[in-house]
């Protein structure tokens, strides 16, 4: 006890030198990697800024321009998305055929088809397709005009796959094409419900 009492001084100060040594090392060290970390990753972000400022400045003669460009970009995009359907329902696609029979004179038999993702556009936009497969009976210079005329209708639509059986005897091609019919999902555009005449009944209850 005389020994402690005598040197209590010294082990009172050994003891705070260790905890200095520990908050040094387990707490002023981290710190200082954090803020050495939080420091690289400021510089690198003023560096990137300063690069794109430098190639902004590039183009500061048009700046009074850009609004005026992107609505041209913005109308031209929204004519073109016009172009093409949203989705095309049950209801859609029964319209289709029975627009194909009106164009080729015949009686067509199809299996409904649903559509497919097939690319994301730069805007947000999706462009889709869907399949469809259609039979027809006609000469062989039927089938080749139908399939010019469905590979540069308005209704945008490509010629994916077509067998044909032809009765060279009696100049006849049975077969059916499968088609692939373009839509664009976007938000500039909405989906419009085919238009259908509802006959007049002159009666407001069906059931009367």
């Amino acid at each position: 006890m005389k020994l402690l009492g005598k040197y209590w001084k010294v082990l009172l100060a050994l003891i705070l030198i260790g905890a200095a040594a520990w908050t040094y090392f387990n707490m002023y060290e981290t710190e200082k990697a954090a803020y050495e970390a939080q420091t690289k990753q400021i510089k690198s972000m003023i560096t990137a800024l300063e690069a794109r400022i430098q190639e902004n400045m590039r183009y500061a003669d048009v700046q009074d321009k850009l609004e005026d460009a992107t609505a041209q970009v913005m109308a031209s995009r929204l004519d073109l998305y016009e172009k093409f359907p949203v989705e095309m329902l049950q209801e859609d696609q029964i319209m289709y055929v029975l627009y194909l029979e009106t164009i080729f004179g015949t009686e067509i038999q199809f299996n409904f088809g649903a559509s497919q993702p097939m690319a994301a556009l730069a805007d947000g936009a999706t462009l889709k397709g869907l399949l469809l497969t259609v039979n027809y009976e006609t000469t062989y210079k039927g089938f080749q005009d139908m399939l010019n005329y469905l590979s540069t209708d308005s209704r945008v639509t490509s010629v994916q796959y077509a067998d044909i059986q032809y009765d060279a005897k009696n100049d006849k091609a049975i077969g059916t094409v499968t088609l692939l019919l373009y839509l664009v999902d976007s938000e500039l555009t909405e989906y419009l419900p085919p238009a259908v005449a509802i006959p007049e009944t002159g009666k407001d209850n069906l059931y009367d």
